[in-house]
């Protein structure tokens, strides 16, 4: 080999030599290049050396002696095959140990075969070497331009050439077995570069090859493929998986790194030999398509260390404050593939989130590897995609059978969201079509059925009566902002607004909220993303409330200013003592509607209610009331009598519904009552009566004793005594109501034991009056449910044919597709109309005479003036 290797260097200093050589005699002819070669059409003196060093050396065929001149001569290089003196040599360099062939062939296959021993690391005396081989490639690159242009060479073949490779006259043997004329093929072989003829094609071949095969032999699962001779060995070759099929030689991970270092190695190489642009970017075409395109699947889909294998284990981070998350810096984590001990990969981002940084790091090597050839990066999305949702998918599920409540829902949207968002701006840099997959997929199954925008609503509630209790600001905006990253998802938009707004009238009517800041807050992120028209009626909420605020303060001093007030003998129930009343006086048209009967209220606070009606109605003329009393609080005095054995009398405070009130003061009288009497003396509705009736009977606060066993209540004769044993640590205590489900469903309980005596003075009692209320009944409104509620449908009929003659009014004519496409525009930000149902309200809308089809067209429709 090292025999071998001197021929490329004897060629090298040849060709220096020569070089300096033609460069005197270009100084001494210059004359002559400048009169007589343009004027003959000759070569210039330099490139005319050029082109002798190309015929005499470069394209000398190996068995040639180097004597002799004439016809003996062209025999000689006919009987060895060497093809014509133009230059006839083959497309490709050939073995040195082969009779047929050229000093060039040979020359370029040394060369070949540096590139190769150094991509193997067995290249001794590399940096000679990789000079030597630099120094050739300039050489050929010079020689190339020997051939450019059109000259007339015809006196070379007149003196014979002067050696073998320039070629004489009469003829030669072709590459097809036909004479030709040495003359004519020396002019075509002339007009091909040597440079692209004799390295440049087979280099990229072999580059290819090369790393063909050691791209497949890393990854293939083939016993067989992985012994090619032309690749370093792995010691995993022998590795098999727990199916007892033969394992990839590299995990996905560990050849990205090889895969990057390989292209890295490529690009100094190239340098190294001061190839061309167009072979640099050439052979790096090749080397992505080999390394990368071929193989972007498999990185991908590869079991234990692809892209969406770790990125599996990305989202299933645990949540902060579990076991798992605690020792999140303890576990094993996968490095390329392979399990090794600590490096502490996991991070708590702002929010209560784990965040693997390790496992990212990884996603993003094999995004920087593949974002080189920019159709492989389509299977990265295509797998970011469908892992957000299959675990969105999964939320679903869990929420659907009752496993996770609507606000762990949402939680768990919040925390798939964290971690996928800081995989697209991490892993994937921020890339626009990663960001626009990782929205649809979102969008994909959180718009499934109506049951994201509840659960919003419900998570929403729940962080603003408690989850925001005492935060500071920062934290306020930070979690605000995360409901608002989730509520663009949501095309359902009007469903969350339905739920919002009843939940936030419960809120506010049992000032319930943790922060009026946080409240206001949400209303503004709210219409900074919808629209004033999306939060007028919330807004008008606030209003009310402030309103109602100003009133009640109004009504106090108008008390404390009357002077001679006669005694109302409906006081007597209460000893005399007037009822203090706080009412919150709510606009019809802002607040959630029901059509509830005001339930039978104890005699002294309906005489405070009249009373507080006559100021408001003096005050405000022209003004209607209407009490909804399914919305109020009270507190109520319970005078218990001493406990057995001894003692004082007992006093609690009982915070209580404006129907427990009314159950309560029943018991002024009686000490027992069946479920009958009380609905037929209340008036209270039956859902309602039986869940207020069994919160008053729960162990912790059993104010009442059931009479059948179990939570639920067995029917109309069932009985509810007064308990006079009832106890608490607390002076004023808080009776919190039960679930719909509870009170209705049927369980095992404890019963306790009837007891007379005692009686329960109602003190104090705060009521709420409206034209509207914030409850439920008949407006579809369920926690939890995945259907579009009644009261929005019909709400989103009247929008649809709003809309819609809106649209046909401007237009005056307008084609069915067209009006479709328009209406799903403008209403796009509340809720988005299926087709069918858009349909359906132009059908309506034709019958009603304010559209009508066009006779020539009936796809077409008009409007009607």
């Amino acid at each position: 080999a090292r025999d071998q290797y001197r021929l490329l260097e004897e060629m090298a200093r040849c060709w220096k030599e020569h070089r300096v050589t033609m460069v005197m005699v270009r100084d001494i002819f210059m004359y002559m290049d400048r009169t007589y070669v343009p004027q003959h059409r000759r070569r210039p003196v330099y490139d005319l050396g050029l082109w002798l060093f190309r015929r005499v050396v470069w394209e000398r065929g190996m068995d040639d002696d180097g004597g002799g001149d004439g016809e003996d001569d062209d025999d000689d290089w006919d009987n060895h095959g060497g093809g014509d003196r133009g230059g006839g040599t083959t497309t490709g360099p050939l073995k040195s140990d082969e009779n047929a062939g050229t000093l060039g062939s040979v020359a370029s296959a040394l060369l070949l075969r540096v590139v190769r021993q150094d991509r193997l690391d067995r290249l001794e005396d590399a940096p000679q070497r990789t000079q030597l081989s630099r120094d050739l490639v300039h050489m050929l690159l010079e020689l190339a331009h020997a051939g450019a242009g059109q000259f007339d060479d015809s006196y070379a073949a007149a003196t014979g050439g002067g050696n073998r490779g320039g070629g004489g006259g009469g003829a030669a043997m072709g590459h097809n077995g036909r004479r030709v004329d040495a003359n004519a093929a020396a002019g075509g072989a002339d007009n091909i570069p040597v440079y692209e003829r004799d390295f440049e094609e087979a280099f990229l071949g072999e580059s290819q090859d090369f790393y063909r095969a050691e791209s497949a032999s890393r990854l293939s699962d083939a016993a067989g493929l992985g012994s090619s001779r032309d690749v370093a060995p792995s010691s995993s070759d022998n590795n098999n998986n727990t199916d007892g099929k033969p394992a990839a030689r590299y995990s996905a991970m560990e050849y990205v790194r090889s895969a990057r270092a390989r292209l890295d190695e490529e690009k100094r190489r190239a340098i190294a030999l001061d190839l061309p642009p167009q072979t640099r970017s050439a052979l790096l075409r090749i080397c992505e398509t080999e390394l990368i395109e071929r193989h972007a699947r498999t990185l991908v889909d590869m079991e234990g260390s692809g892209f969406a294998c770790v990125l599996r284990i990305v989202a299933s981070s645990p949540a902060v404050g579990s076991v798992a998350a605690a020792s999140a810096n303890d576990r094993l984590r996968v490095v390329g593939g392979v399990a090794s001990e600590g490096g502490g990969g996991a991070e708590r981002s702002s929010s209560d989130v784990v965040i693997d940084r390790a496992r990212i790091a990884d996603l993003a090597s094999t995004y920087d590897l593949l974002s080189r050839v920019p159709s492989s990066v389509s299977h990265l999305r295509d797998a970011l995609s469908e892992r957000i949702r299959l675990d969105g998918r999964s939320l679903v599920r869990d929420q659907e059978t009752g496993v996770a409540p609507p606000a762990a829902f949402v939680k768990g949207v919040l925390d798939m969201r964290e971690r996928f968002h800081a995989v697209v701006r991490d892993a994937m840099r921020g890339e626009k079509r990663a960001w626009k997959r990782t929205r649809e997929a979102f969008e994909d199954f959180l718009n499934a059925d109506a049951r994201a925008a509840n659960c919003l609503a419900v998570y929403v509630d729940e962080l603003l009566r408690t989850g925001l209790r005492g935060a500071d600001e920062r934290r306020v905006a930070r979690e605000l902002d995360r409901v608002i990253v989730i509520f663009r998802y949501l095309a359902d938009k009007d469903v969350f607004e339905a739920y919002y707004k009843n939940h936030l009238a419960k809120r506010l009517l049992g000032n319930k909220s943790g922060s009026d800041e946080a409240e206001r807050a949400m209303v503004s992120l709210l219409k900074a993303e919808c629209g004033y028209q999306f939060t007028s009626k919330l807004e008008g909420m606030f209003n009310d409330m402030r309103i109602s605020k100003e009133t009640a303060e109004k009504y106090r001093c108008h008390k404390k200013a009357l002077v001679n007030v006669g005694n109302d003998a409906r006081d007597a129930e209460n000893g005399g003592r007037p009822v203090d009343v706080e009412v919150s006086v709510l606009s019809n048209s802002h607040w959630p509607s029901q059509n509830v009967e005001p339930c039978a209220l104890p005699t002294p606070v309906r005489a405070a209610m009249d009373r507080f009606q006559k100021y408001y109605l003096t005050t405000y003329t022209g003004r209607k009331l209407g009490w909804q009393t399914s919305t109020g609080s009270a507190e109520i005095r319970a005078n218990l009598p001493p406990p057995k054995g001894g003692g004082k009398a007992r006093r609690h405070d009982l915070s209580v519904t404006t129907y427990q009130m009314c159950i309560l003061v029943l018991f002024n009288t009686r000490d027992v009552l069946t479920l009958r009497e009380i609905r037929d003396e209340t008036h209270i509705p039956e859902d309602e009566l039986r869940r207020h009736l069994v919160s008053l009977c729960t162990p912790k606060h059993r104010i009442l004793r059931k009479g059948s066993k179990g939570k639920g209540i067995s029917g109309d004769d069932d009985t509810f005594t007064y308990n006079a044993d009832y106890t608490s640590k607390m002076t004023r205590v808080r009776v919190p109501m039960v679930s719909m489900r509870d009170a209705t469903g049927s369980a095992s309980g404890v019963a306790g034991a009837a007891a007379a005596g005692g009686a329960a003075d109602g003190s104090s009692a705060a009521a709420g009056a409206a034209s509207s209320s914030a409850a439920r009944a008949g407006s579809g409104l369920v926690d939890g449910s995945s259907s579009v509620p009644i009261a929005v449908e019909e709400d989103r009929r009247h929008l649809l044919e709003a809309a819609i003659v809106r649209i046909m009014k401007a237009r005056k004519m307008l084609s069915h597709n067209d009006l479709v496409a328009e209406v799903t525009r403008q209403l796009s930000g509340r809720f988005v109309p299926p087709p069918q149902f858009v349909k359906k309200r132009v059908e309506s809308l034709i019958e009603r005479e304010y559209l009508e089809r066009d006779e020539g067209d009936r796809r077409v429709y008009r409007y009607m003036a």
